[in-house]
């Protein structure tokens, strides 16, 4: 995967794959191309050359130099596979909370409105949140908002989940009721792919950590490799974390 902005080449021939069950941890520096993988990953931005796939099906290949993406139909079943939660958590703020999370099955899956109002019910239950359906996002405390962005992502029953600093706009107090909703999905084996800066959360819940800087990969291995045989530059980053 290959993604440049003005010339710059933010992301430099990444590779990665990602197993059914996997938690996948993404690490680094600001700047380092994290947010703009996932970005590219979830097509929300273009790559400019390199392949993506999900489940063997091909959303983009490169052709003669050029990134050719597949058709607007192809392109539709192929993001059913995947959610996306946003660190500033991306909430309609003038729908209710059970509005915010059927209105995406309800008006492109199709799914009639009272199953997908009764999906989103068990969901709101598993979060905690069942006494907040019919609250708008500004009633709700940024761990709320958080938790009804991640009920709205499974409310599509994705494949996988990718995670953008789903804690980095959340105070200590808050990011703990987030942590534990992803422990909980990683529990029931749910792909995720997250971009965190919460070390020890990452050391505790990931399968494989990727260390990322300047656009490439520059470790990556299991949580044990990381912390315990980290190379220097990872030892620089993750800091107090290696002892």
């Amino acid at each position: 995967m290959r993604k440049c902005f003005d010339n710059v080449e933010v992301l430099k021939d990444i590779s990665l794959s990602v197993k059914e069950g996997e938690v996948v941890s993404i690490i680094g520096p600001s700047g380092s191309g994290k947010s703009t993988l996932l970005r590219c990953a979830t097509m929300l931005e273009k790559m400019d050359g390199g392949e993506l796939k999900y489940l063997g099906e091909a959303a983009a290949w490169e052709e003669d130099g050029r990134c050719i993406y597949a058709g607007k139909q192809k392109k539709k079943e192929i993001r059913k596979h995947f959610g996306l939660v946003f660190q500033n958590f991306n909430l309609f703020p003038h729908y209710s909370v059970m509005k915010n999370i059927t209105d995406a099955p309800i008006s492109v899956d199709k799914v009639p409105k009272k199953e997908a109002e009764e999906r989103a019910m068990k969901l709101l239950c598993q979060l905690g949140l069942e006494d907040k359906k019919d609250a708008y996002p500004y009633q709700l405390s940024g761990g709320q908002q958080q938790r009804v962005s991640i009920a709205r992502a499974l409310a599509l029953q994705p494949k996988i989940l990718f995670f953008d600093e789903p804690t980095s706009a959340l105070d200590p107090e808050l990011t703990g009721e987030v942590l534990k909703v992803i422990r909980e999905l990683a529990r029931e084996h749910m792909t995720m792919i997250i971009v965190t800066h919460e070390m020890q959360f990452a050391k505790e819940l990931s399968d494989r950590i990727i260390f990322m800087e300047q656009g490439v990969i520059r470790q990556e291995g299991t949580p044990e490799e990381i912390f315990a045989n980290p190379n220097e530059r990872v030892k620089e980053f993750i800091g107090k974390f290696t002892a």
